[in-house]
């Protein structure tokens, strides 16, 4: 699989600088997290030391069973792991080195992954232990915690430092990742920090109550290592729960996957059609700032746009729209709504169903079902229009030669009403950016 994808946009004389543009500066910006990793760790041995051994050992182990055991998939292309948990009790155990070094070691020992994409975890992990280690001494919080007492002063001098620390790390992680699917993908960094935040953000809020109870059962309490064996049963708790939201998105999927696959029993080249609109109407969104969850419905507003010709006759979708009969036209022009019923029910398509609904709507108002006009036809709509209209013009399968998306943005510029002027305007900015059509193993 390609890293990146071409432009089709762009003139073939400047594609390949366009191509090289983008692949120095992902491959810079993985370079520089990895040397400001190892800077990191040289300053924090060099200012904090080396901490015990065994305690060190017992954490290092823990965070590399952590990531051997995390869920790879919950949405947004993040995985979880209780990693996070461990470095933040690191940070308090062994300091900002030993932090550092735990982080270091628990995704080194992944040996199937690409290089690349190796040395960013190790580095971006490394980051996040020390950041968040040295978030809590500057904090305030007690490096000697064996003689602490008193639930008020284990607060103040552990608890807040560790929970600030936390959010220290959860935001080193947002951007951090932020970035690197930002130059992998292209994918606006704004938008991807949201789409992390809102994804694990509130997930760090527990892990700061974990990591703090950790810390205590392990000093004030004096359990030592034994605190680690408490620990995991909240551990392994959260996991399961990230577990089943997994399932849940992946339960979604398969529901899309299925009536995608009805539809295409009637009219195969549907299936694809589906593909390429909802991987363009994600980019619009991502494009025109919408949040993470807006996002999330207009790409299954994308998938689900033409779900509606399942109650149309096959010999007319099959018909060319030059020797469609008036009646014809009116109906092929209601599988908005009829598609939108046919999801009522489906509860994670209830955002969606506007947008399968309302994308015949003109944006001057003399469009259908609702004859509504401008803001008032919903943004899901809006893009979703304009995404299955150029998935029309560049299909491969057209009588004649498709179009390109040159000449496809032109004809809906000519078409003037119909559009969103400002989706259109994403548009010619997502192109500029991403392949057109989308290859079968290109990212989204």
């Amino acid at each position: 699989m390609s890293i990146l994808s071409r432009s089709r946009s762009i003139p073939s004389s400047l594609r390949g600088r366009a191509i090289s543009k983008r692949s120095v500066a992902l491959h810079s910006f993985i370079f520089l997290t990895a040397a400001v990793s190892v800077a990191m760790g040289a300053y924090t041995y060099s200012a904090f030391g080396m901490p015990e051994l065994w305690p060190l050992a017992i954490l290092a182990a823990m965070a590399t069973l952590s990531y051997r055991l995390r869920e790879p998939d919950v949405g947004s292309r993040i995985g979880f792991s209780f990693n996070s948990i461990i470095l933040l009790a690191a940070g308090v155990i062994v300091g900002p080195f030993g932090a550092w070094f735990v982080g270091t070691v628990s995704m080194a020992t992944d040996r199937g992954r690409l290089r690349l994409q190796t040395t960013f975890n190790v580095a971006m992990t490394g980051i996040i232990g020390a950041v968040g280690a040295l978030a809590y001494l500057a904090a305030g919080g007690e490096r000697q915690l064996e003689s602490m007492h008193g639930v008020l002063t284990i607060t103040h001098s552990v608890g807040v430092p560790i929970l600030i620390a936390d959010v220290v790390g959860c935001l080193t992680n947002a951007l951090l990742l932020a970035g690197v699917i930002h130059f992998y993908q292209g994918v606006p960094f704004t938008i991807m920090v949201r789409r992390v935040l809102s994804g694990s953000g509130w997930a760090y809020v527990g892990y700061g109550i974990i990591g703090f109870l950790f810390v205590v059962l392990w000093f004030p309490a004096q359990l030592g290592p034994f605190s680690a064996v408490l620990v995991l049963a909240p551990l392994l708790a959260a996991r399961w729960a990230f577990i089943q939201y997994g399932d849940e998105l992946r339960s979604h999927e398969r529901t899309l996957d299925t009536l995608v696959t009805a539809l295409g029993k009637k009219e195969p080249a549907a299936i694809e059609r589906s593909r390429r609109a909802a991987r363009l109407s994600e980019w619009l969104a991502e494009e025109l700032g919408l949040g993470p969850h807006q996002i999330g419905a207009v790409r299954y507003a994308g998938t689900l746009h033409e779900i509606g010709h399942l109650a149309i006759p096959a010999r007319t979708l099959r018909r060319s729209p030059d020797l469609m009969t008036s009646q014809e036209r009116r109906l092929l022009t209601t599988h908005g709504v009829v598609g939108a019923r046919m999801v009522e029910g489906i509860s994670f398509l209830d955002e969606a169903r506007s947008g399968i609904r309302h994308q015949h709507e003109r944006f001057d108002g003399h469009g259908g079902p609702g004859s509504l006009a401008g803001a008032d036809i919903p943004v899901s709509a809006r893009i979703v229009a304009v995404a299955g209209e150029l998935t029309d013009l560049t299909q491969v399968d057209l009588p004649d030669r498709p179009l390109t998306p040159e000449s496809a943005v032109g004809l809906l510029d000519a078409d003037r009403g119909r559009f969103d002027p400002v989706v259109l305007d994403a548009l010619r900015r997502v192109l500029a950016k991403h392949e057109w059509p989308p290859s079968e193993g290109a990212d989204t």
